[in-house]
């Protein structure tokens, strides 16, 4: 779940900032120094006090980033839904990628995906106006207010939902290019121009720059909200989202990030990757390979600081989790909060970047009463999750397995467990999810399966994807007793296959 991807480089590095949404810290920056390879730095929205997110609905939160850099001061736009507290639109500020960010100035304004552009010694804010086109605007980022109020100075394409646009000073024109086609199936990106940021402006006659709506065939879909570089070299590349469902048009990793090259007509305009199509392969750019240290399989909690893998819901309330409290373990401390409400659970989580996965857990926690849990969830959505939690039925400590789906429970499956510490596991491949208990010198037990189309986008809609992750509540009232984490694991494409028993 990398989304709406905005991109700028500084000399000889790149940067690019997505999506978040109710997740919290919010807006992840991303590093690069060959466009292949990148390593997350930080977040630009790192504590309640420029992310507001509580109250913020399920794909409410912080929408459609846009990452600018001027004169050594790095710039992120953005829109924050539903968060108490927010005013609309915002943008905060950096002198290094990785931060401190600054606390959001708000622009009070209510449009989504707002964008910027330095040029002629002015800031110029581009953004959708409701009116089915695009508003811009001179704004003073001195003394924070507009010097030239939003006006109207171009239409869309005639897709559905014209967003996302950012404009570029190319020689001598100016370059406005949107999205439209709504996020999905018809997702596409388009571009116009003209020789005044304020317009008219004329559509170009090969558009769309990008777009795999008539490639159904494509493993790649719904391609768009694109942002344009140039290199080093003079080339010019663009970032995009797009998805990849599997088993039909199913997708439940979310919106990610792909890039593409971009050649340019005779006549000056801009088409992206293989004639307006996204491969799934192009030759790397011209730039010195460059990895970033792997990521290892095991995070075993000997921090006193979370990884930046990890997200909680909305802001975060300090009593429910620990990282000192038993040294060596993430403590978390079920509240009454649960997963199904539009608050904080006890819950922190990631992404899942890899359609083949293992997520594991070794959990220790003694349930008193039936609605207290704790253990291992994927989460859709609010209304939509499936857990594998440690709780107490008919007086006797087991392992649940839950699908909540719709916002109501659908099925159950539980087995009975000592008091001992307990592994948990979650398996996943396109398709399945599968849900596994391995009690203290045992074996891995299967107890449960799931179709990941049940968690995806099309059935549970939305813009967000599937986060897995540990979580504890008391579903009403606060746990008995704290549920402590030795360690989680994630491996990405495992080699190793478990051996079933019966449930």
């Amino acid at each position: 779940m990398n989304p709406d991807p905005s991109i700028c480089r500084v000399g000889n590095d790149f940067y690019l900032v997505t999506s978040t949404f109710e997740f919290y810290p919010g807006l992840p920056v991303y590093h690069s120094k060959d466009l292949v390879h990148w390593k997350m730095i930080g977040y630009a929205l790192d504590r309640p006090g420029n992310c507001p997110m509580e109250g913020a609905g399920s794909s409410g939160g912080n929408y459609a980033p846009a990452l600018r850099y001027h004169d050594g001061t790095f710039y992120i736009s953005c829109t924050n839904y539903g968060g108490k507290g927010t005013q609309g639109v915002f943008y905060v500020t950096a002198t290094n990628p990785a931060g401190p960010w600054s606390d959001p100035v708000w622009i009070g304004n209510w449009y989504v995906d707002p964008s910027m552009m330095f040029a002629n010694d002015s800031m110029y804010w581009i953004s959708p106006d409701h009116k089915g086109g695009f508003s811009v605007g001179t704004f003073d980022p001195v003394q924070k207010k507009f010097i030239k109020p939003l006006q109207q100075v171009a239409k869309g394409q005639g897709g559905s939902s014209p967003e996302g646009p950012h404009m570029y000073k190319i020689g001598e024109y100016y370059y406005l290019m949107s999205a439209e086609g709504g996020t999905g199936y018809e997702h596409r990106e388009v571009i116009q121009r003209s020789k005044s940021p304020y317009g008219p402006f004329e559509p170009s006659p090969y558009n769309p720059v990008i777009s795999n709506m008539n490639h159904p065939e494509s493993p790649f879909q719904a391609i768009g909200h694109a942002d344009l570089l140039q290199l080093q070299d003079g080339s010019w590349w663009l970032v995009c989202l797009g998805i990849r469902p599997k088993g039909g048009r199913f997708q439940h990793l979310g919106r990610e990030t792909y890039l593409a090259p971009v050649k340019w007509t005779d006549d000056g305009w801009p088409i992206g990757g293989d004639n307006g199509v996204m491969l799934e392969e192009f030759p790397a750019p011209n730039l010195p390979e460059h990895k970033w240290e792997k990521e290892p399989v095991r995070d075993d909690f000997n921090s006193t600081t979370l990884g930046l893998q990890w997200n909680f819901l909305r802001n975060p309330y300090e009593a429910d989790w620990s990282l000192t409290e038993k040294p060596g373990y993430l403590r978390l401390n079920g509240s009454k909060v649960s997963l199904k409400e539009k608050d904080s659970p006890a819950f922190i989580g990631r992404r899942q970047p890899d359609f083949n996965m293992v997520a594991s857990t070794k959990l220790s926690f003694t349930p008193e009463a039936d609605n207290e849990e704790a253990g291992l969830v994927v989460r859709g959505n609010d209304a939509n999750h499936f857990s594998l939690v440690v709780t107490q039925r008919e007086g006797k400590r087991v392992v649940l397995y839950r699908k909540y789906l719709q916002d109501k429970v659908e099925s159950e499956e539980f087995k009975e467990i000592s008091k001992d510490d307990v592994i948990l596991k979650i398996s996943a491949t396109e398709l399945e999810y599968k849900f596994w208990v391995q009690p203290k010198g045992k074996e891995a037990i299967l107890l449960g399966t799931a179709a990941t189309k049940e968690l995806s986008n099309e059935k549970i809609h939305g813009f967000i994807g599937v986060f897995i992750g540990m979580y504890a509540s008391g579903n009403g009232s606060a746990n008995t007793n704290p549920a402590d984490f030795d360690w989680f694991d994630y491996e990405a494409n495992p080699k190793r296959i478990f051996t079933v028993s019966e449930k």
